[in-house]
């Protein structure tokens, strides 16, 4: 899109998106999605004020932690003028977790069923980032590991041939996270 106020995208929409690209492209169904759960106690340093030259630590519990999330939203209220204004050089950092299982252990994958569990986890990080960045497998790949990783893993570029490369194959990826 055009990066102005009118592109919204819908963040919570991305671990479906995920779960049906690795649904339809990882055989194995090895990867799982991981829960991230916060510490119960948080450390805050704070400068008392702006010539300080040493920052204040302490220690946060449950209510003090959520009492600096109330002060964190009422600050940004304030600046955006309730939503009002626009925020436009701020970064969002998303973080999806996920994990890679083998039904055995990692020398009984490599001993007792011969296989390479680095092909295994290179295709599972290949079609999370395809289906996040939305760009085709080949393009995140460097030219001279494109032919091997093509060779173990064909049906994930067959996919992504099949969707087109590029633009159109970004924003057919991207279609889901659109308000």
């Amino acid at each position: 899109g055009g990066g102005g106020a009118l592109d919204t995208v819908d963040y919570t929409t991305l671990p479906g998106i995920l779960d049906g690209r690795l649904a339809e492209l990882d055989a194995a169904n090895a990867v799982r999605p991981t829960i991230i759960s916060a510490g119960e106690r948080w450390t805050k340093k704070a400068m008392a004020s702006l010539m300080s030259r040493e920052a204040d630590t302490s220690s946060l519990g449950e209510e003090e932690l959520r009492g600096e999330k109330t002060k964190a939203f009422e600050l940004l209220d304030a600046l955006t003028r309730s939503g009002a204004l626009v925020v436009e050089e701020a970064s969002l950092h998303v973080v999806i977790a996920a994990t890679h299982t083998f039904d055995k252990s990692l020398v009984d994958t490599v001993v007792q069923d011969n296989v390479n569990p680095v092909v295994q986890v290179e295709r599972s990080s290949l079609i999370m980032a395809s289906s996040v960045m939305g760009l085709p497998a080949a393009s995140l790949i460097r030219d001279e590991h494109r032919p091997r990783v093509q060779s173990v893993t064909p049906a994930l570029f067959d996919a992504m041939d099949v969707e087109g490369g590029g633009e159109a194959s970004r924003a057919r990826a991207l279609s889901g996270l659109q308000d």
